[in-house]
């Protein structure tokens, strides 16, 4: 298999912030792992929140878009985070073989888990041969592809994400060496054009598609499609290499930069269409906060997110986001159907996350990366 495209002469040494540790020959970025941890509680929070309050997503309050920025800066994370970190002599099926050890192993276990719980309880959408279809669709992560209801949020529905990141795994290889070729003057206008991009077709939605901005096709073809959120990650693929070449951008701090995700997700839910409110307000201050965050590292300036909490939450970010759903609807439903208050249900239930998120890692994902991710030694 090739070794994808050695990376131009780059100013600083290359970080090793991956999540599976590829990069393990330079400077590392443990402030984007404790990141990590703040978009996977945006998920919890907005999902937390709309188990209390059923209907909030009706009413499009700022809560139910803390959890679409969340994945958002997931996105954009894992572009800049996977391109910081590459290896000129990294090939493909390399590559590859680390990203499957990543991602599958907990997805299988928490998809087993919900299937299993579905089957006992016999509902007709599980046990329907579309209801099959749906859930076996999810397990291979295509199931965001089919633009039908039964098929989105089949499965655990968190994991719909995970079907965007392996179409942006399979992509990495091709449009590494692409992104590694552009000038500093390209790989400003390339990430300008993500931008737009982002923008681009949630307005389309909101104006001629679908102007109520409420029809599934919008939400599905804005939201879900993996392609549609292939911007987002080409966005962080780009920053980290604008941040490895030396290219100086504006000196906007980490925390100025994520109140400004915060004010643009209360600006934006009140006076912007609901397409645009799902990635598109959001993109530029995230990419922002994620820039930020990665030179507090680079430039060793003290960092909240690098100590060793906030690196440990961070580290088991990707199985809380795979538990939380199912572990939330556990301990919240039966609490708030006894009319318990948020105040009593959350200091239960949010340990529970947390606990049941480090024994995933511990238990599956840890062995999983230790035992698959490693480039086996050649036999003589």
């Amino acid at each position: 298999m090739r070794h994808m495209l050695q990376p131009p002469s780059r100013r600083g040494a290359v970080g090793s912030a991956c999540e599976d540790g590829a990069g393990s020959h330079a400077q590392r970025l443990p402030s984007l792992t404790g990141l990590r941890f703040v978009a996977a509680a945006g998920v919890v929070y907005t999902h937390s929140f709309l188990l209390m309050n059923p209907h909030a997503d009706e009413e499009l309050r700022p809560e139910v878009w803390v959890g679409a920025s969340a994945v958002s800066l997931f996105f954009i994370l894992s572009g800049y985070v996977l391109t910081y970190s590459a290896r000129a002599t990294d090939t493909t099926r390399a590559f590859l073989r680390r990203r499957v050890a990543k991602i599958f192993p907990n997805h299988v276990v928490t998809w087993c888990v919900v299937v299993t719980a579905l089957l006992i309880t016999s509902t007709a959408a599980t046990t329907s041969a579309t209801g099959v279809a749906a859930h076996l669709s999810n397990l291979v992560l295509v199931n965001t592809w089919i633009p039908g209801e039964r098929f989105v949020l089949a499965g655990n529905p968190p994991s719909w994400s995970l079907a965007a990141e392996m179409f942006f795994y399979l992509l990495f290889p091709l449009l590494l060496p692409l992104i590694n070729r552009l000038s500093r003057r390209g790989l400003l206008i390339g990430a300008g054009t993500a931008i737009a991009l982002t923008w681009t077709w949630p307005l389309i939605c909101a104006l001629i598609v679908g102007p109520d901005g409420t029809v599934f096709f919008s939400f599905w073809s804005v939201y879900l499609l993996p392609l549609a959120r292939l911007p987002e990650f080409a966005l962080g693929m780009m920053t980290a290499r604008i941040a490895l070449t030396g290219i100086r951008l504006p000196r906007i701090g980490a925390v100025p930069a994520g109140l400004s995700v915060i004010g643009v997700i209360v600006f934006g839910s009140r006076y912007l269409p609901q397409t645009c409110t799902y990635a598109a307000a959001t993109v530029l201050p995230i990419v922002l906060l994620v820039h930020a965050t990665a030179e507090l590292d680079r430039q060793g300036k003290p960092s909240l997110l690098r100590t060793s909490p906030a690196v440990f939450l961070g580290e088991i970010s990707y199985a809380m986001y795979l538990v939380h759903g199912m572990m939330l609807a556990l301990v919240v439903m039966p609490l708030r159907d006894r009319e318990w208050h948020p105040v009593a249900i959350f200091p239960l239930a949010l340990p529970l996350v947390v606990l049941a998120a480090w024994s995933l890692y511990r238990g599956v994902e840890s062995p999983c990366m230790r035992r698959f991710s490693r480039t086996r030694a050649r036999t003589a």
